[in-house]
């Protein structure tokens, strides 16, 4: 969580505004974290304090849904859900770099 947690202050003290995709990067963090109660795409409630695993890969599959179905996103959703579907990746242990 130690690694979590200083992705969140590596993006919340760069530089500002952040992108739509750091953005949905932030936003996944501090869901996993247990900073925010709803998940950043689908809004599903998180149960106990912070997101299990099941949960974070369910929150993916959304963000990796709403980034397929570019009819009813604008860009910055599109990019906004791009950012979430790469910090759960990372999280997850499907990637090896965080965004």
């Amino acid at each position: 969580m130690a690694e979590v947690e200083a992705a969140i202050v590596r993006l919340e003290s760069g530089p500002q505004p952040l992108s739509p995709t750091l953005r949905g990067a932030l936003a996944a963090y501090e869901w996993a974290a247990g900073h925010r109660h709803a998940a950043p795409v689908s809004g599903a409630q998180q149960v106990g304090n912070r997101p299990q695993t099941a949960q974070l890969k369910g929150e993916q599959r959304a963000a990796l849904r709403a980034t397929d179905n570019r009819t009813d996103l604008g860009p910055q959703e599109h990019d906004f859900a791009l950012g979430v579907v790469r910090a759960l990746a990372w999280l997850i242990g499907y990637s090896a770099d965080p965004p």
